[in-house]
């Protein structure tokens, strides 16, 4: 960002604002990018937590449901019925839990550092490690293990 902000003559506050900050306002201003800043990371600490939960809830209710059919006595029509319930189960919860997750953070392309966000698509189709994504950067078009962060 400082780079950026050193080609264009500006600071970092007008970078973050979308606008030439006056000596007047520029106190406000900053306190006012510093609180956006703060409760963006906030909003993306809560979806990632509520992303843990809806994956752990998601994971109990499947086992539960196809614990139930294995175990109890039941026409056969019926267990069918409760095993495609719980396939439809675990496909809406990792569904909601991938789209908590994706609009969580940003993404850090390893080559350029840019964070974005990626589309939907790109976010279910990318082969994952535990913290990072394979994706194409917006900005340099390459795609590359991209580092997923929660806080900015």
């Amino acid at each position: 960002m400082l780079p950026l902000c050193d080609v264009l003559h500006i600071t970092v506050n007008d970078l973050l604002s979308g606008a030439r900050v006056s000596p007047i306002n520029y106190q406000k201003k900053a306190e006012e990018n510093m609180m956006n800043l703060m409760q963006e990371n906030e909003e993306n600490k809560k979806r990632m937590a509520l992303c843990v939960i809806c994956g752990v809830i998601t994971i109990i209710a499947v086992c539960s449901l196809v614990v139930i059919a294995s175990y109890i006595e039941m026409p056969t029509i019926a267990r069918i019925a409760l095993i495609a319930f719980s396939v439809a189960t675990a496909a809406a919860g990792i569904g909601a839990a991938a789209a908590l997750e994706a609009k969580a953070g940003h993404f850090e392309c390893p080559h350029c550092k840019a964070l974005f966000v990626p589309t939907m698509s790109e976010y279910v189709k990318g082969y994952r490690t535990f913290t990072k994504r394979k994706l194409r950067c917006p900005e340099c078009g390459r795609s590359g293990m991209c580092k997923h962060r929660i806080i900015r």
